[in-house]
């Protein structure tokens, strides 16, 4: 083991975006408008699990340069400062589902309290909530309404029954792309002594989050949305007030301090955030991760989310000049990057399904909720991929 270890592959800092598709493979036979949902690998991302393998092939689990302990502390620093919270609050899991289950299973909440989520809200934040129907605690749904003024209306009406012992929401609504404020709804619930958990797989990435100013108890996302990481691996924030006392109801070989050392058993656990990492992981997936973030950072995590709104602004000017309407057309002012278009000035040519499926046929990837053809671009969009989209829409509408 003499030889010299490798280092990390750069990442051109792109001083103005031109050219950072060539990053995204996929960007050369399709365009894919669906980040919100999931993201190809980015060739930095493949580059470095091929510097990965090549250690591991010669040294295995002694990797000089990639060593899970040296990965670990680099996630969690790229997380901590998009997150603004401290390292030792974030966890790694496999998706949102299981550390929202973890997180849930795991704590008390008094009979006759409600838990609160979004009307419509994604399965991962409504499922593992349903146990607690069974214990004598209510589950229910507050509505979105049609902008986010409308919305913390709403949800002030429901905080102020003084039942609510959880609000569990997704600070970016999945199907619409509204985009809520945090910050008031963070305020909300101090007020009335509500606990704020959210789902931030549509928003870590995509929106500022600023855990310093949003009192949020715990919170699971996803790696694979605007992080730009891998299917199958997720990350849950546990605050340090929260982690007072906390045991998860699973306990696991990597659950205790020391776990290396397996006797004798230990009863001693891990802090909070570390609890929610079970066992051996998929190390493979914490290097693309690891990547994918090292990437973010080179460019600029608030610099990404600001060229996200711009493409996502380039989208919107283009489809409203083909007569199309948009549900952020209620709240012009709120930055979002998803695109959920809602009607076309000829309401018979709005048919979701149908121009969804022509777009595909054109190598043109989007999805469709709740009625509406949803677009979510990411960094690897840029303005001729714009103009393709114009073009088969165009075809679209000329056809009917």
């Amino acid at each position: 083991m003499s030889e010299s270890p490798s280092v990390f592959p750069p990442f051109p800092k792109f001083s103005n975006w031109k050219g950072i598709s060539e990053y995204f493979p996929v960007q050369k036979e399709s365009v894919w408008l669906n980040y919100c949902g999931t993201t190809p690998i980015s060739s930095y991302a493949i580059q470095m699990m091929n510097v990965y393998l090549e250690e591991y092939a010669k040294f295995g689990i002694f990797t000089p340069n990639f060593s899970e302990p040296t990965i670990k502390k680099e996630i969690r620093g790229y997380l901590s400062e998009i997150l603004h919270c401290d390292p030792t609050e974030i966890g790694i899991v496999h998706n949102t589902s299981e550390g929202m289950n973890f997180y849930s299973h795991s704590i008390q909440i008094p009979k006759g309290k409600r838990i609160l989520v979004l009307e419509n809200e994604y399965p991962s934040n409504v499922y593992p909530w349903e146990h607690w129907q069974n214990k004598g605690v209510t589950l229910g749904f507050v509505k979105v309404g049609n902008t986010p003024n409308e919305f913390l209306e709403n949800l002030k009406l429901e905080l102020e029954k003084k039942d609510v012992f959880i609000l569990s929401i997704s600070p970016v609504h999945w199907c619409t792309g509204v985009v809520f404020d945090m910050e008031v709804v963070s305020k909300l619930c101090e007020s009335f002594g509500t606990k704020l958990v959210i789902d931030g797989s549509q928003a870590v990435g995509h929106i500022p989050l600023d855990f310093s100013k949003i009192k949020v108890a715990f919170c699971a996302f996803a790696a694979w949305k605007w992080l730009l990481g891998p299917l199958g691996l997720g990350v849950i924030y546990i605050s340090k007030e929260e982690s007072k006392g906390f045991q998860l109801v699973f306990k696991g070989q990597a659950s205790v301090v020391n776990d290396s050392n397996y006797f004798p058993y230990r009863d001693e656990w891990k802090p909070a955030a570390e609890q929610f990492e079970q066992s051996t992981i998929n190390f493979n997936d914490w290097i693309y991760f690891f990547a994918s973030l090292k990437m973010l950072s080179t460019l600029g995590f608030s610099r990404v989310q600001e060229r996200i709104y711009e493409v996502a602004g380039m989208l919107k000017d283009m489809l409203h000049g083909l007569g199309f309407t948009l549900e952020s057309d209620a709240f012009p002012d709120v930055k979002t990057g998803i695109l959920a278009i809602t009607n076309h000035k000829d309401p018979k040519k709005f048919q979701p399904e149908a121009i969804q499926a022509h777009l595909k046929q054109n190598g043109i990837i989007t999805a469709v909720r709740l009625g509406r053809l949803r677009m979510a671009p990411h960094i690897g969009i840029e303005e001729e991929h714009v103009n393709r989209v114009k073009t088969h829409l165009q075809s679209y509408l000329e056809k009917l």
